[in-house]
């Protein structure tokens, strides 16, 4: 494969630099779909839990339901896109996404929700999956990392914008409000990839075969030992991340005693530290390697969440335990971005990039969706459970990260 593929043109016909910003802009958008469909309803789930008369456990498994749609849906469409190409799977899963949406809305009880998220996380998958196997197909080397740190900054703006727009909507209106939104976004998303986001996947260089060519070509991406290590090291990095998510709601709400408001700008804040850093490693990648920003990514992030947790521990919870939430989102800067490029690496040399982005979107949705149960164990007036598992998840990243490298 040639260093400098020629670069993938849009639908919409304009210059080739404006068509280059509306195509990442694009892509962007439907790699935001996990965080917006994560973090717009978090103020509102605490009113979610009394709208249904269910415990608080029930709704984060609600984002549990969500992650393991986006896992399955990764494992079949990545790979699946690189059979039948990647336009018309990324259409069909937007606008499933959609109509989930729009059924969340009307559902009558949290089962009916619970299945819903699970079937809008399976659609959702498309737009993230497929637009990293869009960005290999279009990019190599430095170059396609510093795709991938755009792709992750613009996703960041979703953990600022979504709960800042979920504070609101749970101050001045009820839960359902949220997900009104969300179906709009999934228009937005099935807008982009009707008219905008072109095949990039040529009919010739399709792989063939059924269900058994696409079983063994995720065996023969995860056969491969480095790219096995970065996959995993972005599983346990995320996971770390959404241990901070699926609890933040009720920890800087009942422990640290804030209002949904509060809650909204204290997350928005912290999502501001991670795209600092991100801006900052889109600059970086194109003259130092990925490997070491990963690795300075992962190591500021276990510190930083051990840290925290041996200080819950000492009984020091406040202002402390935010300061060094901040500090430790802020590393994912440096963290998302490396890795996928890292794994889609050694994916793309065996010319399975869309299978590679399922292997890692599946590893990275799994973490989530394990770690969202296990962070509401201690109930909805500790920080232990949530920290504990950051702490976890972050020192398993550093360790997989180091052993990458050598």
């Amino acid at each position: 494969m040639s260093e400098n593929p020629e670069p993938a043109r849009t639908r919409l016909g304009l210059g080739p630099r404006a068509d280059r910003i509306v195509l990442v802009g694009a892509l962007g958008l439907l790699s935001a779909v996990s965080p917006l469909a994560t973090d717009m309803y978090l103020p509102s789930m605490p009113e979610m839990a009394r709208w249904f008369d269910t415990p608080a456990s029930m709704v984060q498994l609600s984002l549990t339901a969500y992650m393991v749609g986006m896992a399955l849906g990764q494992f079949l469409l990545g790979p699946l896109s690189d059979v039948l190409g990647r336009r018309r799977l990324m259409i069909g899963g937007n606008l499933v996404f959609l109509l989930a949406s729009l059924g969340i809305v009307l559902a009558p009880g949290i089962g009916l929700v619970l299945a819903l998220r699970l079937l809008q996380g399976i659609a959702g998958a498309a737009g993230v999956v497929i637009a990293r196997a869009v960005v290999s197909d279009i990019a190599r080397g430095h170059r396609a990392a510093q795709l991938y740190s755009v792709l992750s900054l613009i996703t960041s703006l979703a953990p600022v914008v979504a709960p800042l727009a979920g504070g609101v909507i749970a101050t001045v209106a009820d839960w359902r409000t949220a997900f009104v939104v969300l179906t709009g976004f999934g228009a937005v998303m099935l807008a982009c990839s009707v008219f905008v986001i072109p095949e990039t996947l040529p009919r010739g260089a399709r792989s063939t075969g059924g269900v058994g060519r696409i079983l063994r070509n995720a065996g023969r991406v995860v056969g491969d030992r480095p790219f096995t290590l970065y996959a995993l090291s972005f599983a346990f990095a995320f996971g770390a991340l959404f241990s901070y998510i699926s609890a933040s709601s009720f920890v800087i709400r009942n422990v640290l005693g804030f209002s949904a408001l509060g809650y909204s700008v204290v997350f928005a804040l912290n999502a501001c530290g991670s795209i600092t850093t991100g801006v900052v490693n889109t600059k970086l990648v194109g003259s130092r390697a990925p490997e070491s920003l990963l690795l300075t990514g992962v190591a500021g992030l276990a510190v930083f969440s051990v840290l925290n947790l041996a200080l819950v521990l000492l009984g020091v919870v406040g202002i402390p335990t935010l300061v060094l939430i901040f500090l430790a989102q802020s590393c994912m800067g440096f963290v998302l971005g490396n890795a996928v490029a890292l794994a889609q690496r050694r994916a793309q040399a065996r010319g399975l990039s869309g299978t590679g982005a399922a292997v890692v979107g599946t590893a990275q949705f799994v973490m989530a969706g394990l770690v969202t149960p296990l962070t509401g164990l201690g109930g909805e007036f500790t920080a232990v459970p949530m920290l504990v598992c950051m702490a976890g998840c972050a020192a398993v990243s550093l360790l997989l990260a180091l052993a990458a490298r050598k």
